[in-house]
């Protein structure tokens, strides 16, 4: 399937669920790949509808196409654009990269604009009462892989760690990321507060097979961001 072939059936699944809860919706837009114009042949489409009540999502394989209209309402929304969590950086990025399709086209850039203004310390609150959820958890998973020799099951609590480490920063940094797995790693590389040495750390873990390698650089990463959580008084 074409980029446009993609982008057509996009607006047609957008058209039809519009006629179908257009009375509860405030906009139903495109975002991903296809929205941003990077799609392949093997991408899926994402539709994010926002409601005025609850309207469950969709989930459908069109000609082998996985696509999704995932809902939220307006008020669950707001509520984490306006009051940052774990789930901020995600959403806030979201909505900054949707494409209107049907509906109100102003809305993602208002609530954009709000997400933005959060004052700096809600974030740095949200990050104190996560710090326990985030990174030391899956850290440790990492070196209890390689204690117990399960050395196969290293890879996944690498990438747990380096997710979970975007996310902290994202908070710590009161900014988002557009880009999902290691381009939204990367992302955070030119945020003002990160780890000493964590672009480099961070890219090695990445790509790196070898269980030795991968607790050492592990330990300097950890290390490097205990340290800067203290210099922040977050720990």
């Amino acid at each position: 399937m074409t980029h446009n072939e993609r982008y057509s059936l996009a607006m047609r699944l957008a058209e039809d669920f519009w006629k179908e809860h257009g009375d509860r919706c405030i906009c139903c837009c495109l975002y991903g790949s296809t929205a941003r114009g990077e799609d392949t042949r093997w991408s899926d489409i994402e539709l994010f509808a926002i409601t005025r009540e609850k309207v469950s999502p969709s989930f459908l394989l069109v000609d082998t196409v996985p696509s999704s209209i995932n809902t939220m309402t307006e008020s669950h929304l707001l509520d984490i654009l306006l009051n940052p969590g774990e789930r901020w950086p995600f959403y806030a990025g979201l909505v900054k990269g949707l494409e209107v399709l049907f509906g109100d086209t102003s809305v993602p850039e208002r609530y954009y604009a709000a997400a933005i203004e959060v004052p700096y310390e809600s974030f740095r609150k949200a990050l104190k009462e996560s710090i326990s959820e985030l990174v030391f958890e899956s850290w440790g998973r990492i070196l209890s892989c390689i204690a117990r020799k399960k050395h196969e099951d290293i890879y996944c609590a690498v990438i747990e760690t380096l997710l979970e480490m975007r996310t902290a920063l994202c908070l710590l940094n009161a900014r988002h990321v557009n880009r999902d797995y290691f381009e939204g790693i990367r992302e955070t590389f030119g945020f003002e507060r990160i780890p000493e040495r964590y672009a480099f750390l961070a890219t090695r873990l990445w790509k790196s097979r070898d269980p030795f390698g991968i607790a050492r650089d592990a330990r300097e990463l950890m290390a490097n961001y205990r340290t800067l959580l203290r210099k922040e008084g977050l720990l």
